[in-house]
């Protein structure tokens, strides 16, 4: 599917979350990042460069669905503050809870597939976007160092539901 469409999509997406664009100062935008575990890796002069992105900060009030399963969409989310609960249709209830520095949105985002579960706000969220259009224009350390922390949390969210799985075939046999 070409870039644009996926764009529109995107938008789409945002409109119908009613999430807002954070009028946020870099400055400010600087003291949330330094707050957030997803960005320990960054120095202060790449998490500078981050906040001139200023256009990529939302604001998410309880209760929004932040994306839905099954959509297309080409971003990922960074949770600055605030907790959201990932949701999967046929689950009888949320199947995970993320807090500030976790991310949601990675699978679609690194596989272009539709998404595989919805997204809500559990609290006020300050969120922060990254699409790949936004990912091409930041520097190489920067996209290096994003995709790094991917590949982190992707692997950790597989030991915890090996380690999961592994318990409960104990209790099955």
């Amino acid at each position: 599917m070409p870039t644009g469409s996926l764009y529109l999509n995107r938008i789409g997406a945002e409109q119908n979350s009613q999430m807002k664009r954070l009028d946020i100062t870099p400055e400010k935008a600087l003291g949330i990042l330094n707050k957030v575990h997803f960005f320990d890796n960054f120095s202060n002069s790449e998490k500078d460069l981050i906040t001139g992105f200023h256009s990529h900060f939302f604001l998410a009030s309880k209760g929004q669905t932040l994306i839905s399963e099954g959509a297309v969409d080409d971003s990922f989310y960074v949770i600055l503050t605030g907790k959201v609960a990932i949701i999967k249709k046929d689950a009888p209830r949320p199947i995970a809870a993320l807090h500030p520095g976790d991310c949601f949105g990675e699978i679609s985002f690194l596989t272009k597939h539709r998404r595989t579960t919805s997204v809500k706000s559990l609290a006020d969220c300050i969120l922060f976007e990254i699409d790949r259009p936004t990912l091409q224009h930041m520097d190489a350390p920067i996209r290096e160092k994003l995709k790094d922390n991917l590949i982190d949390v992707l692997v950790n969210r597989l030991n915890h539901m090996n380690d999961l799985v592994t318990r409960l075939s104990l209790r099955i046999a």
